[in-house]
């Protein structure tokens, strides 16, 4: 009821960093309601950034399981298989993006810029500089 499953909060808390630290997730939930698993996919992002993983901006919520899949478990709307197909793209081309060479630039680059670059700036009273 709006939260993710006791059996997959077990599951987590015997896991840990070494599991996930660096590695890149996608976040889909299934769920036989109407509100769909989107509570409960917020919530596994905040768990999945606690455990320092790299969590996909883009996750896929389900709603009404049990109107949206075949008798053969294959997914009825074209639409949700495409989100579907777009979260395992997404979740690739991230972790692509993350080994090469680049991405490891990029992140020295964070470590040593500037908290807040344009800071500096002044306010008059009543107006900007």
């Amino acid at each position: 009821h709006g939260g993710y499953s006791g059996v997959l909060k077990n599951a987590l808390d015997l896991m840990g960093f070494n599991e996930f630290q660096g590695k890149m997730i996608g976040l889909l939930g299934v769920a036989g309601g109407s509100m769909g698993a989107a509570n409960s996919l917020n919530s596994l992002q905040t768990v999945g950034r606690t455990l320092r993983a790299w969590v996909v901006p883009f996750q896929v919520s389900i709603a009404s399981a049990f109107e949206e899949f075949d008798k053969e478990g294959n997914l009825k709307n074209r639409v949700l298989e495409q989100r579907v197909k777009q979260l395992g793209e997404k979740v690739t081309r991230f972790a692509y993006l993350h080994k090469i060479g680049k991405s490891e630039e990029f992140l020295n680059a964070w470590q040593v810029a500037p908290v807040n670059p344009g800071g500096e700036r002044k306010v008059k009273k009543g107006n900007r500089i």
